[in-house]
C-alpha cells in the first residue's frame, strides 16, 4: 500500500508542476485558462481539506509546518501515511 501512496504523491507533485509551469509558461489556446481554473481548484480544495483536518483532529493530531504544508501539497495522500496517529 505505501509504494500506492508515493506514486500517487508523484502524480500530484506532477500535477502541481504543471499548473505552476502555466503561469511562467502559459499554455497556447484556452488551455491556459482551464489550468489558472484548475490551479484555483487544487489550492480552494486542499486548503479546504487541510482546515478540516485541523477542526476535526486538533485534539488528537498535532500537525508540524512540514506535515501541514505536506498535506497541503499531496492532500489525502499524506494523510494516509499519518493515519495511524488519529487512532
Amino acid at each position: 500500500m505505501n509504494y500506492v501512496i508515493n506514486i500517487a504523491k508523484v502524480l500530484m507533485l506532477l500535477i502541481w508542476v504543471l499548473l505552476i509551469a502555466n503561469i511562467f509558461f502559459p499554455f497556447p489556446g484556452k488551455a491556459e485558462m482551464v489550468f489558472f481554473l484548475l490551479l484555483g481548484f487544487v489550492i480552494f480544495m486542499h486548503l479546504i481539506q487541510l482546515l478540516m483536518i485541523y477542526g476535526a483532529f486538533s485534539e488528537k493530531l498535532k500537525l508540524t509546518k512540514s506535515e501541514a504544508v505536506q498535506i497541503f501539497i499531496f492532500g489525502i495522500f499524506k494523510l494516509w501515511q499519518i493515519k495511524s496517529r488519529i487512532q
